[in-house]
């Protein structure tokens, strides 16, 4: 009767395994995050705590990992992963500079690194800045690499920001930007070493229907995902023009599982974007068992593309000459995340540059070599 029991208890294990586990990613435009406020359409200056409501919300979304578009700098973004809380990570691309030198609509993320470990992150500089003689890309796409901790599972996100506006000549940059995008996508899905679970989201300014969608969809790379009830993604009109394309290998995703987190009413959303932007977040569910495809890689571009993840710097402490990135032989204070044990400041020299382009920050500590991954970093700061 023994072996019989241990047989059915083994095989319910293994059923229990094998259940899917839900993890929502989303998008969020977040309307000149950081910017001049004269650029919000006559929004009210965003304060101290409509960032810590910024954050909330991330946090309330569910959110494993967020893609976010115009972004202001590195310091606005990692305002937003401070208030989400302590295992939250930002990364942001460099380029969607305008030309008054101040001003940037740039695109990244915003992860949890409680839930997801970054692999590689990077900007697809390569990607075509003039196509047919018409700019393209001024915000060029960030690729994330990432593993769910719990499951394993490992997955490619693409955020992106595609031309705005509904002239013909906008209509064309779209269509050439999704032209692109498209083909960079069959070249994945064309290696047989290259891992096929990729996704693309962002702000498409474009709708179902558009000439986008039929783009991306081309040769059967890629689906958009649909909402069930169709809700509007921004405050000006009622078309969704936020969206989650999945490529044809990543069969975590089901189709009708977005969802945009629109405001009603008219005070309602006056006072919404008071805080928070002209865009509503949209989240998609994935439903993650195990790394379906373990030999698969995800292919790199050069390093000089690679993006490393940002980390907190205590702005109260005195600052090195030169403190970013800090020069090897520096003496620093790492202020580390350990779990239920709370959080540990280590002391020491450092002993590779920063930023940390692999992902870690060694110190070495009384002739010990001692490494951090970045996702457990909480603070670098100068020790004298």
């Amino acid at each position: 009767m023994l072996r019989p029991l241990c047989l059915l208890l083994a095989t319910l294990g293994s059923i229990a395994a094998q259940q899917p586990v839900p993890v929502t990613v989303g998008t969020w435009n977040l309307e000149f995050l950081g910017a001049d406020p004269k650029y919000r359409r006559d929004a009210p200056p965003r304060d101290e705590d409509d960032y810590r409501k910024i954050g909330a919300r991330v946090r309330e979304l569910g959110v494993a990992l967020l893609g976010v578009q115009e972004i202001c700098g590195e310091a606005p973004l990692q305002r937003v992963a401070e208030a989400a809380g302590p295992t939250w990570r930002a990364v942001l691309g460099t380029s969607g500079q305008w030309t008054d030198g101040k001003t940037q609509q740039g695109v990244g993320y915003l992860y949890d690194s409680a839930q997801l470990e970054m692999l590689h992150c990077e900007e697809l500089l390569d990607l075509p800045s003039e196509l047919d003689g018409v700019n393209v890309f001024h915000r060029k796409p960030v690729t994330g690499c990432f593993r769910h901790i719990g499951t394993g599972a490992d997955f490619r996100a693409v955020v992106v920001h595609l031309k705005a506006g509904r002239k013909d000549r906008d209509r064309q940059k779209r269509r050439a930007e999704a032209g692109k995008l498209h083909e960079w996508m069959r070249g994945l899905q064309a290696d047989p070493r290259e891992d096929h679970d990729v996704f693309v989201l962002g702000d498409f300014n474009s709708s179902y229907g558009d000439e986008p969608e039929a783009v991306f969809e081309k040769d059967g790379a890629a689906r958009y995902l649909e909402q069930k009830t169709a809700r509007p993604t921004i405050l000006w009109f009622d078309d969704p023009i936020d969206q989650v394309v999945v490529g044809s290998g990543f069969k975590e995703a089901s189709r009708a599982t977005l969802i945009a987190h629109s405001v009603s009413g008219e005070k309602q959303r006056a006072a919404y974007r008071k805080t928070y932007s002209d865009h509503f977040p949209v989240t998609a569910t994935l439903q993650l068992i195990d790394d379906d495809d373990p030999a698969a890689t995800f292919r790199r571009g050069p390093r000089s593309q690679w993006l490393p993840v940002s980390v907190r710097v205590d702005a109260a402490a005195a600052p090195l000459a030169n403190s970013w990135p800090f020069a090897v032989g520096s003496m620093v204070q790492v202020q580390v995340n350990q779990g239920d044990t709370g959080t540990k400041r280590y002391v020491g020299a450092l002993a590779a540059p920063l930023p940390a382009e692999q992902g870690w920050v060694v110190i070495r500590v009384d002739g010990r070599v001692i490494a951090f991954s970045m996702e457990h970093v909480l603070a670098v700061t100068p020790h004298r």
